[in-house]
């Protein structure tokens, strides 16, 4: 379906983490409302959300995650895992799936089970996979990822695979642009950058 906004988000696994990157953009249509946009978020001290679509959509999804993600915890008493809050998010994507959030999801974390990344749909489908795109710049960000991946790379080597991919999406799409901000997680915890275009 396509959205009068755009995005170019990237994910990929590693062998020591995950990594994400997002360009800056706001749009609607042909206007650019900002060039200064957020499009990552820190969910957890190990897990980040990155999504295209509605800015208004992802930005209450993400309010409404935190929150439910602390009474997880609280109920649990332990960390919530990568796979947990990918369902979580799955199931209330789902249940919205006649007044859809317009969004594509992307959720990348480090876990007990190591590495995970997860891609989801505005219906709430759930994807486990090793590297993703989501946005208008997908099909550009898709060349540099399929060419480039590999099974060992580590955190560095995906960082700057993902850079080169959310540059070729705002090479290429005009819905794409501003700075490129990359988020790496580890078993340390996430780190951020961002690259001036």
């Amino acid at each position: 379906m396509a959205l009068p906004t755009g995005a170019t988000v990237v994910g990929i696994k590693c062998t020591d983490g995950v990594v994400v990157a997002t360009d800056s953009l706001i749009s609607w249509g042909t206007m650019v409302l900002s060039t200064k946009g957020v499009k990552a978020f820190k969910l957890t001290d190990t897990i980040v959300l990155a999504s295209a679509g509605l800015t208004s959509d992802y930005q209450m999804l993400v309010n409404e995650l935190k929150a439910r993600i602390k009474l997880y915890e609280l109920n649990r008493k332990k960390p919530i895992s990568v796979r947990a809050l990918s369902k979580m998010i799955a199931n209330t994507l789902y249940a919205r799936r006649l007044m859809p959030l317009f969004v594509q999801t992307i959720v990348v974390g480090v876990d007990e089970e190591g590495p995970a990344l997860f891609t989801l749909d505005m219906g709430g489908s759930l994807i486990p996979d090793d590297f993703t795109a989501a946005g208008s710049g997908t099909r550009t960000a898709f060349g540099v990822l399929e060419s480039e991946y590999r099974d060992d790379l580590t955190v560095a080597e995906a960082e700057e695979i993902a850079i080169r991919a959310v540059r070729a999406g705002i090479a290429r799409d005009i819905q794409s642009g501003g700075t490129i901000h990359v988020m790496s997680v580890t078993d340390t915890g996430v780190s951020e950058r961002t690259i001036e275009e």
